[in-house]
């Protein structure tokens, strides 16, 4: 089989029908960039496309593998040669599928498996100091916090206030999936600073404000608790996916039928999908996330799953299509 030979078949045998390659292009369902590399050469017809290609330029499947017109009479070398073509064209394309399949499938994998790993080993954020922890004062003046079993680490941050020069510590503990899975635990004991440094102690995240978990005798005020904003806003990531969602299936009932219908579709879900995701990872949530690997990484480890599960149903169903089609093709021969 020579890609050049049967390319330069194809070309002439589309001006003798005087078609340009956009025009072949539409019979064929097909892009004229595809047709523009059949004929040079620089690509082969797939195999499923094969039958149809030589039924529109009027030749046979092995004239079109062998790159020529046959004599009136074949002989069998021209059937051994387009025997020897169909096998050879058949070989290629198994070998780039298998590997193409091969190197999605590895890809995939991978960023799954990474999406589980970070998601695993993400902070989970513990909302409330009495879930977590307490501050104690020992005899010599030092604030500590003694952390529960549960902590797998925490942050400390300070500020001091403008308007009243109090010192605040801001301490926060998490947890994460592989702590509650794999560790028993143990208390932990944290120092956060001699009490002359130290005017307030505030948990976070401790609801809709930080929590006043301990103040000095001989602080100013307390504030009673220090509000704190959403650390993530999904709600614009929402909307824009529901736009997209949106504007892709109307995108796909105008295309229904045609050439691009199904990468319309695939292009679709992938907004959908992640749309979905969205919502029931924070479902109940919203307004308390605190840790953004945890949910980011959850969400698309969501949406990649829904992704694959879409695309072996939809591959699944567009198979019974084919073997229903090709049944009722059938009957009316018997």
């Amino acid at each position: 089989m020579n890609a050049e030979k049967t390319g330069d078949f194809i070309c002439g045998l589309r001006r003798e029908r005087n078609m340009t390659q956009q025009e072949l292009a539409e019979l064929m369902n097909v892009s004229d960039k595809a047709v523009s590399r059949w004929e040079t050469g620089r690509g082969f017809p797939d195999i499923g496309n094969l039958e149809v290609l030589s039924d529109k330029l009027g030749v046979s499947v092995a004239e079109l593998l062998k790159g020529e017109r046959f004599d009136a009479q074949i002989t069998g070398d021209d059937v051994e040669e387009a025997s020897s073509a169909s096998f050879s064209l058949a070989r290629y394309y198994v070998e780039k599928k298998k590997w193409m399949n091969m190197a999605i499938g590895f890809l995939t994998g991978a960023i799954i498996l990474l999406l589980a790993v970070i998601h695993i080993m993400s902070p989970i954020p513990i909302t409330g100091a009495k879930n977590a922890l307490s501050v104690e004062l020992l005899g010599d003046d030092e604030v500590v916090a003694v952390l529960g079993e549960n902590v797998a680490g925490y942050d400390i941050d300070r500020s001091t206030e403008p308007d009243t020069d109090n010192k605040c510590v801001f301490i926060g503990c998490y947890d994460t999936l592989w702590n509650r899975w794999m560790s028993k635990g143990s208390k932990t004991l944290v120092l956060l600073g001699n009490r002359s440094d130290i005017d307030f102690v505030y948990y976070y995240p401790g609801g809709d404000e930080d929590e006043l978990i301990w103040k000095d005798d001989s602080a100013i005020s307390s504030i009673g608790g220090v509000m704190s904003l959403p650390r993530l806003v999904y709600n614009y990531w929402i909307i824009i996916g529901t736009a997209a969602s949106i504007a892709g299936a109307a995108a796909c009932v105008f295309s229904r039928g045609k050439r691009r219908f199904e990468t319309l579709l695939k292009l679709t879900m992938i907004p959908v999908c992640l749309t979905v995701s969205i919502i029931a990872s924070l479902i109940g949530n919203f307004g308390s996330i605190y840790n953004a690997a945890y949910y980011v990484s959850g969400i698309l480890l969501l949406a990649v799953l829904s992704y694959l599960l879409f695309l072996i149903a939809y591959s699944s169903l567009k198979q019974k299509r084919v073997q229903e089609h090709t049944v009722g093709q059938k009957k009316p021969q018997q």
